[in-house]
């Protein structure tokens, strides 16, 4: 299709069905290919259960491509947790981690660990030496498969690590990984930051992908957050990555 004349390459994070091949999911690819949109970020609940050569076919059509893997849909339902307090379930989150980024390699895609990281803790210091622990053990895989590692800047309510777009770089500054990044998103941001645009110039070597959705978790323009403003000032300081789409919908 013709250029759609974006600021920036457009994508959106969706679950992937299980009738992913069926009218329905192709109705909804269609669109996506009308309006413009390069990228897809996919919730998947069994990767094993996809066939990659078949998915990177049916998207290609489309003219897209799963640029992320979105772990939360997996973790929820495995019950993973990067900085749980139980050995088992952690060791056994960090080893499921690397087989998403082997999965995610198959794409060219990055992995998103946002609800992988854990959720509160009634021990926060010990659940941050947990995650710092899983993402020391995680990195050179990452670099290994040449897929990045997004760790997403989450708010306190939902996550006892990485809530700032700073504590989310603490976890990756230092090692020298190309493939250790961090993942700003507005809602999250909306809550944890003194100042969007601050926090966005100051880590801005650490990203290249931004997910918006509104201070409501629902898709952009359907709450507070003035998207222009935001979207003008990543222009004005030459921010050359994705903007991927994030939101609940509303019935």
């Amino acid at each position: 299709m013709s250029d759609p004349g974006y600021a920036f390459p457009l994508a959106i994070q969706t679950v992937l069905p299980a009738t992913y091949r069926q009218k329905e999911f192709r109705q909804k690819l269609a669109l996506l290919e009308e309006w413009g949109f390069s990228g897809i970020e996919l919730n998947i609940v069994r990767p094993e259960a996809i066939d990659p050569p078949t998915l990177k076919a049916l998207l290609a059509e489309y003219g897209l491509k799963m640029t992320m893997f979105a772990s939360g849909a997996t973790a929820n339902a495995e019950g993973l947790s990067l900085s749980h307090p139980d050995e088992r379930v952690w060791s056994a989150s960090v080893q499921r981690c690397r087989e998403l980024l082997d999965f995610a390699a198959l794409f060219g895609a990055g992995l998103i660990v946002g609800f992988l990281k854990g959720g509160p803790s009634a021990d926060p210091d010990g659940a941050r030496e947990r995650f710092r622990e899983a993402v020391k053990r995680l990195e050179a895989h990452a670099r290994s498969r040449e897929v990045p590692l997004l760790i997403e800047a989450t708010n306190h309510y939902e996550s006892a690590v990485a809530n700032s777009l700073a504590d989310a770089a603490g976890f990756v500054r230092g090692y020298g990984n190309p493939y250790l990044r961090i993942l700003p998103d507005t809602y999250h941001m909306n809550i944890e930051e003194r100042s969007m645009a601050g926090a966005l110039i100051r880590y801005m070597d650490l990203y290249d992908s931004v997910h918006i959705s509104d201070n409501n978790r629902l898709f952009p323009g359907l709450g507070a957050i003035d998207f222009m403003a935001l979207l003008r000032f990543l222009k004005e300081v030459g921010y050359a990555g994705r903007i991927a789409i994030e939101g609940n919908v509303r019935h």
